[in-house]
């Protein structure tokens, strides 16, 4: 009679897990609806300046002037950014809200069937249970997927695109995973440092194929601006860049290009304004400039010396946090990006039972998620902008990473050298 029972368990329990499956999936489709529908019904943000953009582009005029405000607007973006907003811009606006909130929802999709193949190969004990763990993760970045989606960011799916294309990469599919890549960089290069990891991993015909259509999905939207107009557009947003990422004084207007935003408010979370937040302008400047030096080193560092599938998995999402961090930009919901780490961190509590990985994931979830203005008021949300919570924690998820690719790589050559 024992033996009978042992023999039925894994059947029992294949079966709980496809009915928690199907829950999940319920729910998920729920979910999906009610923020499309939320998406649709909005009527500003980023999505309404984003169709204004592809549509100056469409008259060749220059997308980046808004006359309605009558100063430059979207600085940072290239102008290869209206391979998107230009399609934006030709349907209707509920249309182009309901056909980007949908494109996000896909996203989020593709970065499940992601996460499967990272679990089936790092932690395969996990695998049947990566529709928990992907819920988990989802839980972590809530705060910051509600605000993406519902301003039309696409933050998201510019970061799922990329870690396909890493992923492709990884698998000698050079092309379709330098394009991927590419075309993630070309529309917000804000990710550009995960092509580090294709460098710490010796992936040269990846970057290869990355760089060249990197390149060619650049300019091709000269094909309808004309070569010389699109080429001084260029010129001038590679001008601006460089002048913004070289300031000092954040909140002067003379310092900081037209079109970009100006340090007036607190809600930029990247390490640079929470610097000049702390200290004397010039002395956050050139903390911010070591630091980016720093946190860019350490982690490919890391991803060198990461042995085996689950440090090399933890190591490339290391760049998640980094791209926060270095980047003179980084508003709260440009932290959805931070997915793909949370996944990793919590498929190794859930193998490895480590608390000491566990425990850090929980406060980062109080602190810089549940901590929302809806709970603890406009006031404190302010203030905890103020002190750069965001920004804290994602250094913190970063530190984290790093002692865990050291402890898994450790782990790894002990056992090698064991056997």
């Amino acid at each position: 009679m024992h033996s009978q029972a042992v023999d039925t368990d894994p059947s029992a329990e294949a079966q709980s897990r496809r009915r928690r499956d199907r829950i999940f999936a319920v729910l998920a489709l729920a979910a999906a609806v009610f923020l499309v529908l939320r998406a649709v019904r909005k009527d500003d943000g980023v999505l309404e300046r984003n169709r204004e953009f592809g549509a100056r582009f469409i008259a060749r005029q220059d997308p980046y002037f808004d006359p309605a405000r009558g100063h430059r607007v979207h600085g940072p973006y290239p102008p290869s950014y209206v391979l998107v907003t230009a399609p934006l811009a030709l349907v209707p606006e509920p249309l182009a809200r309901g056909a980007w909130a949908v494109l996000q929802i896909a996203a989020l999709a593709s970065c499940f069937v992601l996460v499967q193949r990272w679990l089936s190969r790092g932690w395969p004990e996990c695998a049947p249970h990566a529709s928990v763990i992907f819920a988990l993760a989802l839980l972590l970045a809530s705060r910051f997927l509600l605000r993406d989606m519902a301003g039309g960011g696409g933050n998201i799916l510019y970061a799922v695109l990329a870690l396909w294309g890493i992923e492709f990469a990884l698998r000698d599919r050079n092309v379709i995973g330098g394009g991927l890549l590419a075309l993630s960089l070309v529309l917000k290069p804000n990710l550009a440092p995960l092509v580090l990891f294709l460098v710490c991993r010796r992936r040269w015909r990846a970057l290869g194929a990355t760089t060249a259509l990197a390149l060619v999905l650049f300019a091709a939207p000269a094909l309808w601006y004309g070569v010389e107009n699109y080429a001084r557009l260029a010129v001038r947003w590679i001008g601006d860049v460089a002048q913004f990422a070289q300031a000092a004084e954040l909140n002067d207007a003379r310092a900081i290009p037209d079109g970009f935003p100006l340090a007036d408010t607190s809600m930029n979370q990247s390490l640079r304004e929470a610097l000049w937040r702390a200290m004397a302008a010039d002395m956050a400047a050139w903390i911010a400039r070591l630091a980016t030096i720093g946190i860019t080193l350490v982690a490919c560092l890391t991803a060198v010396r990461a042995r085996g599938e689950r440090a090399a998995t933890v190591a490339l999402t290391l760049f998640l946090p980094v791209s926060l961090l270095i980047s003179p930009i980084s508003w709260k919901a440009h932290h959805v990006v931070l997915l793909g780490l949370f996944v990793v961190l919590i498929a190794e509590v859930w193998a490895s039972r480590r608390r000491w990985v566990g425990i850090p994931l929980v406060v980062y979830y109080v602190t810089c998620v549940l901590l929302s203005e809806e709970l603890v008021g406009k006031a404190m949300k302010n203030t905890l902008q103020e002190i750069s919570v965001v920004t804290l924690g994602a250094l913190a998820l970063f530190a984290l990473g790093v002692a865990l690719v050291f402890v898994l790589t450790r782990a790894r050559q002990d056992a090698g050298g064991a056997a």
